[in-house]
């Protein structure tokens, strides 16, 4: 790949065939041997268990290992990675707090912000932006027309949670984000 650095998520379907976005993220396993999980873009489950469908990427290639790669197929694959100052891949716990005492650590105030489950089963992956509006939801995984969600507020810094919705901060849940500027 010519990211120029590690990989921290990826997006990978087959293009020749039906099948799942499958997502790897560095966040999946509570941050501990990842490559053993994965969940789906256009799904709404948990984290699962695949043997290695991804090895440990480096700062030039990343390989599928697992039988989900077959000979003829055609694959896509979106990489994702923080640089400082314009994203972050990252992954917090949940505390079931609304008031804004639970805060995300970016580095910047963020534009767009992505925020999965990884840990509930049901977990949609919300996208909010600035462009549509910070408290105006949409699912990646869903053809709902967007939803007035008033989930997070930004700061300089990154997002405080304003929500104790299983989407986004559930207590004791797992989650995955990306963010960028």
């Amino acid at each position: 790949h010519s990211l120029g650095i590690t990989p921290e998520m990826i997006w990978a379907k087959a293009r020749s065939e039906g099948q799942s976005w499958l997502v790897y993220h560095k966040g999946l396993n509570g941050g501990t041997n990842p490559w053993s999980k994965y969940v789906t873009l256009d799904g709404n489950g948990a984290e699962a268990n695949w043997a290695a469908w991804v090895e440990a990427p480096t700062s030039t290639q990343f390989s599928i290992i697992s039988n989900w790669s077959a000979n003829n197929q055609n694959y896509i694959a979106m990489l994702f990675a923080s640089v400082d100052g314009i994203s972050k891949v990252g992954y917090y716990s949940g505390d079931g707090t609304s008031n804004g005492s639970k805060a995300i650590t970016v580095g910047f105030q963020p534009r767009f912000v992505i925020i999965k489950s990884s840990s509930y089963t049901g977990g949609e992956w919300q996208v909010l932006d600035t462009t549509r509006g910070i408290d105006n939801g949409l699912q990646l995984n869903s053809s709902n027309a967007q939803s007035s969600d008033d989930f997070i507020d930004l700061t300089s810094t990154g997002f405080t949670m304003k929500s104790s919705h299983n989407d986004v901060n559930g207590s004791s849940q797992e989650y995955i984000y990306y963010a960028h500027a």
